[in-house]
C-alpha cells in the first residue's frame, strides 16, 4: 500500500508568525471579555426561560 500523496504548491504566502497567538494584553482582555458576554447571555436566557416556564404549572 503506498504513503499518503502529498502536493506541494511551494511557500506559504505569510509566514511571519507571532511567538503565542495572544501575546498582546489587549487581546487578552478582549478574548476574556468575550467569554464573560457569553456566560452572560447564557445565564440571561436560563432565567427568562425559567421565567417563562414558571406560569404553566
Amino acid at each position: 500500500m503506498p504513503g499518503p500523496l502529498r502536493v506541494s504548491w511551494g511557500p506559504a504566502l505569510c509566514t511571519a508568525r507571532p511567538a503565542h497567538p495572544r501575546s498582546n494584553p489587549v487581546e487578552i482582555f478582549f478574548e476574556i471579555l468575550l467569554v464573560l458576554v457569553a456566560v452572560g447571555v447564557l445565564a440571561f436566557t436560563g432565567l427568562a426561560v425559567k421565567k417563562l416556564y414558571q406560569g404553566q404549572r
